[in-house]
């Protein structure tokens, strides 16, 4: 019965990772654009992004608090509302032409994405301590399903109001949102007990290397592809004027290479060993910035694009399962909105750099200058190697 309940859950967090992720991938095909047009200035047009991933930020922490008190499904059932309120707001502020409407329903958006982010962490919470990895993978896998049908919302609703470009896709995700409700309604994952001790300080898993460099992968990972994919649009539609049909199918496979592996990440990982994934993780970064540098034409840009996501892949959910590994349930509100709250800070101050370096630097510095994060990853991943090394010395 367990199983059976734990297999549900699983179904319908990965039906609502995907809807979730159709919102934002329209959201990142078109935001940047839109910011660019109602901007006053051009290095803000990837201010409303970086909004998003602030409130972001700041919301993962009080929201993983009050799941632990609430529930799962209470809290997830209202991100999914301010979701589409949000991406409603959007499409209005466009209809008015008003920038700083499209900023304020951005931040609705971002507190949205900091309760859907826990969809991974809530299908490992009924699973066994070896399947975790694959529930996370699993759920994940649910952005499969958003590539294919984010970015044809955006490519095909881009001139629905033929007066207000991009409006039309921001309320078609409006009300594709809602659907999560019908999935999350089901949802059966019980609030774990409390305790009187309710478990260790943050303070002793910030001496743990799997929790600090799982951190550090999720974090310095999502970071890094948000970096890229938010100044792509910017580069392909208005640097090198590939157009926006391009950019909608470069980001398209670039989420495809972000959740396809997720069918069998975790079972990689099982096989392989966390740290192994990791490593190829960072392997794919470096492969990105290597082509990303010398970037001329769609290939090349579709190239990078998909490498990333393919990195992100491996460095997040190798990242997350070991962050879902070290917290007992009463520990796991603090712990995980902990690392959610790590993750989100570095995707918020990632995006708005991306498009400072890009507007004033260019592409090519914007692509070198992503180098410098990934030492940091490849630090942690040493440090982790000689931890497990001297766990199973004798």
């Amino acid at each position: 019965m367990a199983t059976t309940s734990h297999n549900a859950n699983v179904l319908r967090l990965a039906i609502a990772q995907a809807l979730s992720m159709t919102t934002m991938n329209v959201n990142i095909i078109n935001t940047a654009l839109v910011g660019a047009l109602l901007a006053p200035v051009a290095w803000l047009a990837t201010l409303p992004l970086s909004l998003q991933f602030m409130a972001s930020m700041m919301t993962t922490l009080p929201a993983s608090l009050l799941m632990a008190r609430f529930g799962r499904r209470a809290i997830f059932m209202v991100g999914v509302g301010v979701s589409s309120l949000g991406a409603f707001g959007q499409g209005v502020a466009i209809l008015f032409e008003n920038y700083i409407l499209f900023c304020m329903s951005a931040l609705l958006l971002g507190i949205a994405m900091g309760c859907a982010g826990f969809y991974r962490y809530a299908a490992a919470d009924s699973a066994e301590e070896s399947q975790k990895p694959r529930a996370i993978s699993l759920v994940l896998a649910g952005g499969l399903l958003a590539a294919l049908i984010g970015p044809e919302i955006a490519r095909n609703t881009v001139n629905l109001l033929p007066d207000s470009i991009y409006a039309g896709c921001f309320f078609t995700v409006s009300g594709v949102q809602l659907l999560s409700l019908i999935s999350l309604a089901g949802l059966k994952i019980p609030k774990p007990e409390k305790r009187a001790a309710g478990g260790r300080p943050i303070g002793d898993f910030l001496r743990m290397p799997p929790f600090v460099v799982g951190v550090i992968s999720s974090a310095i990972g999502y970071g890094l592809m948000s970096y890229i994919m938010t100044a792509t649009p910017l580069q392909v539609v208005n640097v090198v004027k590939l157009g926006t049909s391009a950019n909608a199918t470069i980001i398209q496979w670039h989420v495809v290479a972000m959740f396809a592996p997720s069918f069998f990440t975790g079972h990689l990982i099982a096989r392989f060993g966390v740290s192994r994934i990791l490593w190829i993780g960072l392997a794919l970064y470096i492969a990105t910035l290597i082509v990303a540098v010398k970037a001329i034409g769609f290939w090349p840009y579709f190239t990078a694009l998909s490498l990333v996501g393919l990195g992100w892949n491996f460095l997040y959910i190798g990242g997350s399962s070991l962050v879902a590994s070290v917290a007992l349930p009463e520990e796991r509100g603090r712990v995980q909105g902990f690392a959610d709250l790590m993750v989100t800070s570095t995707v918020a101050a990632s995006s708005l750099t991306a498009g400072a370096i890009h507007s004033q630097l260019g592409w090519q510095t914007m692509s070198l200058a992503a180098s410098l994060p990934l030492t940091v990853v490849f630090a942690g991943l040493v440090w982790l190697a000689f931890y497990q090394r001297r766990q199973v010395m004798p």
